[in-house]
């Protein structure tokens, strides 16, 4: 778990910014409009690492070994993005959206991870997967209590 642990505090700690943010976005600000500075900011943000991290390699190199997976994560971020604005905008919880969209994912990244990578659990972590269905059930249905 080491080798993994700092990319982990990162998704975490960008995750707890991206709720946050998303939730904070002003009513009266246009979702896409919000999306465009969203991702001008990555994009300009992706060039500085690119230039720091990655300096030794040539930009069109790189560039040629892009392949259908860039364009599926930008279709799949707006999706992402748009739809957390669109969740908290209509009442969701800061606390309760993005755990239960999370549990939702894992389960089904549970069944890709099976059925198309031939991944397996083992009986504990089956385990954890209903007692996190069951408990998104019961977030569900406590509702705004």
């Amino acid at each position: 778990m080491s080798t993994w642990l700092w990319p982990l505090l990162l998704v975490v700690v960008s995750n707890v910014l991206y709720n946050i943010a998303s939730k904070s976005v002003p009513p009266q600000c246009s979702p896409y409009i919000t999306l465009v500075a969203t991702y001008s900011t990555a994009t300009i943000l992706s060039l500085i690492c690119y230039f720091v991290f990655d300096w030794q390699k040539n930009v069109l190199s790189s560039l040629h070994t892009l392949n259908w997976t860039a364009f599926a994560l930008g279709i799949s971020m707006v999706g992402l993005e748009a739809g957390y604005i669109f969740m908290y905008r209509l009442g969701a919880k800061i606390s309760i959206a993005s755990l239960l969209s999370n549990i939702l994912l894992a389960v089904i990244l549970f069944l890709v991870g099976w059925l198309f990578f031939k991944e397996r659990l083992n009986a504990v972590q089956i385990a954890g997967i209903i007692i996190c269905i069951v408990g998104s059930i019961m977030l569900i249905i406590g509702g705004d209590r």
